[in-house]
């Protein structure tokens, strides 16, 4: 018996939507948008169409031009929403990647394009949402450590950047939540320089992995507050 397209696109469903019985706090919302010059899929929103230009987009930067032309002026004029950004690598990472932040998305690009597939993934941008119970002095451990084990220490090259905006009256206008841009290729000058890379999240299952892997940091990190396990955003040995 063969499964439908309408019965997996179903599967899926049920798998990504949240229980009405869980709350938001334990089931932060996690996305991730295909980075190419064309991209059509189920269920599934396109994000910008260079990897250039959406780095710049979360790191709320319109100094860089990518092959379309400039970044918006409503880039930067946003930048009030950004609350922590920065470039992650791995300890190996040869020096030129760390003196532009901008070399690894721009060679990526530069790859997508020469296969003359315009559906052609230069890398990912992920979404995920920060639980509102999360303390900002917090928000920076969570999301650089989550980072780190989940795709830094395989060798992947992360974007990251953190956006909130909080009213006058403690209400969140933009909710606290994370964009990480990576790569969806080799992106050391090697002979395996821009070939799709398998291992990271260039499949649904491993997108599904590290999904989870966010809820339960999530409420990992839920757990450890509540315990008292966090004094100002550190740890109490920590405190002098």
């Amino acid at each position: 018996m063969f499964i439908t397209q309408d019965q997996l696109r179903q599967a899926r469903r049920e798998l990504v939507v949240r229980p009405r019985s869980i709350s938001r706090i334990e089931w932060p919302d996690f996305k991730v948008r295909p980075i190419s010059e064309e991209w059509r899929y189920f269920g599934r929103v396109p994000a910008y169409k260079s990897a250039v230009a959406n780095a710049a987009y979360i790191w709320r930067d319109s100094e860089p031009v990518d092959r379309f032309g400039p970044m918006p002026a409503r880039f930067a004029a946003r930048r009030f929403e950004l609350k922590g950004s920065g470039l992650l690598l791995p300890a190996s990472a040869p020096l030129w990647a760390a003196s532009d932040p901008y070399k690894i998305w721009s060679e990526a690009d530069a790859v997508a394009v020469a296969t003359r597939d315009p559906t052609a993934v230069a890398a990912w941008h992920a979404v995920m949402d920060i639980p509102l119970n999360v303390r900002p002095e917090n928000w920076r451990w969570l999301c650089e450590g989550f980072l780190h084990s989940q795709l830094v220490q395989q060798g992947a090259a992360v974007a990251w950047a953190i956006h909130a905006v909080e009213g006058d009256d403690g209400e969140w206008i933009i909710r606290p939540h994370m964009h990480a841009i990576v790569t969806a290729r080799y992106w050391r000058r090697d002979k395996r320089h821009g070939r799709r890379h398998p291992n990271w999240i260039g499949s649904w299952a491993q997108q599904k992995r590290m999904e989870f892997a966010w809820r339960r940091r999530c409420s990992s990190m839920r757990d450890l507050t509540r315990a008292g396990f966090f004094v100002n955003g550190c740890w109490p040995s920590l405190i002098r």
